[in-house]
């Protein structure tokens, strides 16, 4: 087996992670929504998405044979992730009817690995 076939195939593993984790996600987001009595939050129905990104992402750098470090990936997997949980602690919160403004805490944090990622991605 080559080389770029080994990239290829850790990026398409990476790929299928994040869509099993995008549908775990769904799922959830879909179980809860049933049981709370007609309120919905779009922030728990589209919580799914970040991980959807991230599968759609690795099928492109799949395609393109890139290396990523494993170091990367992980602030990768980290910052979709904690946007997800994010979402779906937002979508709790909403459904409840209340609110927290520490959940800023989410996005900056998720965006800041995702950063990490791309600046580690660049000088791999």
């Amino acid at each position: 087996m080559f080389i770029s076939d080994e990239r290829e195939a850790d990026s398409i593993k990476m790929a299928d992670g994040c869509m099993i984790a995008a549908l775990i996600t769904a799922v959830f987001g879909m179980i809860y929504e049933i049981f709370s009595f007609g309120v919905f939050s779009f922030a728990m129905i589209y919580a799914f998405g970040f991980f959807a990104a991230g599968m759609i992402f690795w099928r492109v750098v799949g395609k393109r044979r890139k290396t990523v470090s494993s170091m990367a990936s992980c602030f990768f997997n980290a910052g979709l992730a904690t946007l997800t949980l994010g979402s779906v602690l937002k979508g709790v919160l909403d459904i409840y009817g209340s609110s927290n403004s520490l959940l800023i805490i989410f996005p900056v944090l998720g965006v800041a690995d995702l950063i990490l990622f791309f600046l580690l991605k660049k000088n791999h």
